[in-house]
């Protein structure tokens, strides 16, 4: 199965800077991967990133940690020819629909083809029309809408979009230091990671405080918060550009 990972600040950057954004984005998706003990193989290009796995239940809790993520789509993917995307349409409505209900096709094209995206709609609406007579079409608020994106020689159909945490991706936009000290110090600390910095947390508490930042990213640094609450050895340590302190 491939997920179709989509970003979405990335794209308002210029190509250089996107690119980097993106290879960054996919050596975080990798690293909680690796972490987590599953497999994946991921490819990209200009506006997506491509992970294909196994199990698609661990993978969408894996990418709903990962900043820069926007959505995700389980896909089945095809040739980007009319026969094939309209064989892999009938097979999702097959499996979607059920007598009575409603249905839009909702396809999206990049790329040069001897098609249109509203091409797309009629042929592939009307197959769906012609296998599942007892169905209807529906644009505005159909029961099952299937997905049909055509990129280049490929094709996906999908019905599924999962939301992700959006943002940068983590380490993107330099480093900080966070000071946690309560709920409101890694909540700070959580916002920083969002906005694309790598952060150091400086916490008394321990290790145990700090843990669930560990599930955004696997090489977060822990350091010991001094009695005096002096940081300057610790902005050292961190190379930290910035300071979150979490204060309500």
């Amino acid at each position: 199965m491939v997920l179709l990972v989509r970003f979405g600040e990335l794209a308002l950057k210029s190509r250089f800077v996107r690119r980097q954004l993106r290879d960054r984005l996919v050596a975080n998706i990798q690293d909680l991967f690796a972490a987590e003990g599953v497999e994946c193989i991921t490819e990209a290009d200009e506006a997506r990133v491509y992970v294909h796995v196994d199990d698609v239940a661990k993978a969408h809790a894996i990418l709903g940690r990962v900043f820069g993520v926007v959505s995700i789509s389980p896909a089945t993917e095809v040739h980007s020819d009319l026969e094939s995307l309209r064989k892999a349409v009938l097979s999702e409505a097959s499996r979607a629909l059920s007598p009575g209900q409603s249905f839009a096709l909702r396809p999206r094209r990049v790329g040069t083809h001897p098609f249109t995206s509203q091409d797309l709609a009629r042929d592939l609406g009307e197959a769906v029309r012609q296998a599942h007579p007892d169905v209807r079409v529906n644009l505005t608020q159909p029961d099952v809408e299937i997905h049909v994106e055509v990129r280049r020689n490929r094709g996906f159909v999908f019905r599924e979009i999962w939301l992700g945490p959006g943002g940068l991706p983590l380490g993107s936009q330099g480093r900080a230091l966070a000071v946690v000290r309560d709920e409101a110090g890694m909540v700070a600390a959580w916002m920083g990671m969002k906005r694309g910095c790598r952060i150091a947390v400086a916490t008394s508490d321990g290790e145990a405080l700090v843990e669930p930042l560990r599930k955004w990213d696997v090489r977060l640094k822990v350091l010991g918060l001094p009695p005096d609450g002096n940081l300057g050895e610790l902005v050292r340590i961190a190379r930290a550009e910035a300071i979150f302190l979490g204060t309500r």
